[in-house]
């Protein structure tokens, strides 16, 4: 694939001019070089089939230097392209103001459509047939329902977010749209269906925004049908471009990676069928309820033997599987929490990890107790599927035309359900038995709920660069990468190790390379302070001594602060010690896990003297502007948890290669989520404010260096006791012009 013609760099760059049409056309505009940079280098890999790295500093307005020779690139080429971000905010940012205004300030004929996953729509006729069960639901879901069918008939687009309230997982699982269950052009309501209705908005635009998972889901399809020219999930594209690309990694390693959890094999037989407060639902019942419907209580021979299947068989085998489900599960959770050398620290709740080994599986447990076990629950799994097959097979003979019509879309997502749980089945045998590959690793993970442990099974790829060059980076022409966090210590070379962007991947693809760096004035507007003073995170009374360091910082800025943990642990013991006197000295104190995290932050931002105490959601992705932040406390560094099963697995990966794990892999990482934070506190150019790092590693330790380098050139406070409060104090006092009105 080629580009049609040349984008005119002199042209597009005279847009952004002091004078030009985007300062003529768009209130506030400033022209910014660094922006003007940014927007040369994406046309360059438009013009020269290119991969563009970009990193871009908070305020460079990389959104608009994309965007630009995107847009001209489908007016004037009929090119479409897909902007991938990871974040919905930011999606719905580019869909709802950023595109609308630059297509409306150049003039341009250009569509553009915010593209989202099958299960965000509601699907109509399982609206419809769920409305049959209505009576049978357990009071809450009946509820929801019924509040989903008044708004079926006022939605317009059927996007689960237009919903004036949160459905419960089990309520929008009956009415959601599937991939699997979906039997499109045959369904009755295809052509008002919402999904299908986005589809076809998605294929009359020439801009696609997307989340990563969804292009991933894209991408995956393609591979498997060598399709790069013809529609597969999104409309057939020409150029990527990658936004808040440092997820890319992580985000194909989950896209990529098999799941198996006992509460999904729960979820998925209780959608077959369900007994819940005396009361039978699901899709086998509301099956044999149309069986007599249609037959008027009179069904042909023909049916005895699939009706005895529904009302003696099938429920048997059903309860038979529950046990198993109990038996084989409960195994694997005492496996791992007897195995496992240590809770998992990111957990409050004492959940493990563990990563399945050689030495594990010798253990006389593992063919003692789990083998067994999950062998039985996959061999039953496999025989209630088939026996699911065998009624379809039997039903398909029945020469009844209303009979096929009233009950096809019923039989089609037991068929597909049946197919999720022979998955899941073939899964476990794997798991339990095959032996992993060196480019794979598997593991266990428990997750205490209110009622029972949830257990995940887990097998993922440890490498998945060689997947996106075959995938992604060597079947587009134009690909870029941008993010305000790609590069460690000013150098690319980490990202494009992960993501296989080498010469010995792609030798015949010309890379770029480009770091622009904020336009905001961090000397004037930023300090970073380290208290030289505190013990070394590992070492003991470190709680105590940032418990007390954070109250003082908190009282320095006057409250509307961040402060930012690695660990959900650390986070409950400081906010348990802070609360109290927070609140006797008029500070508000929000803890993440108290409240969904977008009414947790609207309370911040609106709520003057606030204190948020969050993990890892808070550290990225949250956009709070002005006076409402003028702190951010990092207290530890955020290295990733060395004992996590892929980390220790390309952690020895590493070693194998000869490489150093914690030069080539630990501290990048963390740079990057450093910077992530860092990130939170400037935001315009009138922000101020301190970022306090309560890890003295930072400055003991030779690669602090790194970090130090990798930031925004800033002042910097490397103090012990009172002079910290006393300095950030004055840095408040002083920097209060740039807020006055």
């Amino acid at each position: 694939m080629t580009h049609t013609s040349r984008l005119s760099q002199d042209k597009i760059l005279e847009l952004f001019k002091q004078d030009g049409l985007l300062s003529q056309q768009i209130k506030g505009f400033e022209a910014r070089l660094v922006q003007q940079k940014m927007t040369a280098n994406v046309i360059q890999a438009y013009n020269e089939n290119k991969i563009a790295l970009i990193e871009a500093g908070t305020g460079t307005g990389k959104s608009m230097a994309y965007l630009i020779p995107a847009l001209i690139a489908a007016a004037c080429n009929k090119e479409r392209t897909v902007i991938s971000t990871n974040t919905i905010t930011l999606q719905e940012q580019l869909v709802s103001k950023d595109i609308p205004v630059l297509v409306k300030a150049l003039s341009l004929n250009v569509k553009a459509a915010l593209v989202k996953g099958m299960n965000n729509y509601a699907c109509i006729r399982k609206i419809e047939e769920a409305q049959s069960e209505l009576r049978l639901l357990p009071d809450q879901e009946a509820q929801e329902l019924e509040k989903i069918v008044a708004w079926k008939a006022s939605t317009k687009d059927g996007s689960r977010s237009k919903l004036s309230f949160v459905p419960s997982h089990a309520t929008w699982e009956r009415v959601g749209a599937e991939s699997d269950t979906c039997t499109r052009n045959d369904c009755p309501y295809y052509q008002e269906c919402f999904f299908f209705q986005a589809r076809r908005q998605a294929n009359d635009a020439q801009i696609l925004v997307v989340n990563h998972h969804l292009l991933f889901a894209d991408l995956s399809l393609r591979a498997e049908t060598n399709n790069y020219d013809t529609p597969a999930i999104l409309p057939f594209y020409q150029n990527v471009i990658l936004d808040e690309a440092h997820h890319i990694e992580d985000v194909a390693t989950e896209y990529f990676a098999t799941r198996v959890t006992r509460m999904e094999m729960t979820r998925t037989l209780n959608r077959l069928s369900s007994e819940k407060q005396n009361k039978v639902t699901g899709k086998l019942p509301l099956l044999k309820d149309k069986i007599h419907t249609v037959f008027k209580n009179a069904p042909p021979t023909q049916l005895s033997k699939v009706l005895s299947s529904l009302n003696m068989d099938l429920p048997a085998m059903r309860r038979k599987i529950q046990d198993y489900i109990q038996e084989a599960f409960l195994s694997l959770t005492l496996f791992a929490e007897a195995a496992a050398s240590s809770p998992n620290e990111e957990s409050n709740q004492g959940d493990v990890k563990l990563r399945l080994l050689e030495h594990h599986q010798r253990h006389t447990d593992w063919p003692g107790e789990v083998i067994p076990r999950t062998q039985q629950l996959a061999d039953e799994l496999l025989r209630y599927s088939q026996s699911l097959s065998g009624i379809e097979a039997s039903l398909k003979g029945v020469d009844h035309d209303s009979f096929q019509e009233q009950t096809k879309g019923i039989r089609f997502e037991i068929q597909a359900l049946a197919m999720r749980l022979d998955s899941m089945a073939r899964f476990l045998k794997e798991f339990i038995s095959v032996p992993t590959t060196k480019q794979q690793v598997r593991w266990l993970e428990t997750q205490k709920l209110r009622f029972f442990t949830n257990i995940h099974l887990v097998e993922a790829k440890l490498d998945i660069s060689q997947a996106l060059v075959d995938f992604l980076f060597s079947k587009f022409p134009t690909v870029v990468l941008c993010s305000a966090t790609l590069t460690t210590n000013k150098s690319f070379d980490f990202i494009r190790e992960r993501l296989g962007l080498t010469p010995k991947l792609l030798p015949h693809k010309g890379i770029t390379e480009n770091i622009y760096e904020s336009p905001f004035n961090y000397p004037q507007q930023a300090m970073l302070v380290v208290p030289t003073d505190l013990p070394n995170p590992s070492q003991e009374g470190y709680t105590e001594a940032a418990i007390e360091k954070i109250w003082e910082c908190i009282q320095a800025s006057r409250g509307n602060a961040f402060v930012l943990f690695t660990s959900y642990t650390m986070l409950k013991q400081c906010y348990d010690r802070l609360v109290v006197r927070l609140t006797e000295n008029r500070y508000h104190a929000f803890k993440q896990g108290d409240e969904h995290r977008n009414i947790l932050l609207h309370k911040f931002k609106t709520t003057n003297y606030s204190v948020l105490f969050g993990t890892d959601s808070f550290w990225e992705g949250v956009d709070v502007v002005g006076e409402a932040l003028r702190c951010v406390i990092i207290v530890k560094l955020p290295f990733k948890v060395p004992t996590e099963p892929i980390i220790q697995a390309r952690t020895e990966a590493l070693i194998a290669q000869g490489k150093d794990p914690f030069l080539d892999y630990s501290i990048p990482t963390a740079i990057v989520k450093f910077k992530q934070g860092f990130g939170r506190l400037i935001r315009n150019k009138k922000d101020r404010g301190c970022i306090v790092c309560l890890d003295t590693r930072l400055i003991t330790k030779n690669y602090g260096k790194m970090f130090l380098n990798s930031l925004p050139a800033c002042r910097q406070l490397f103090a012990e006791g009172p002079a910290v409060k006393d300095q950030m104090a004055e840095f408040y006092r002083m920097t209060y012009h740039l807020v006055a009105k």
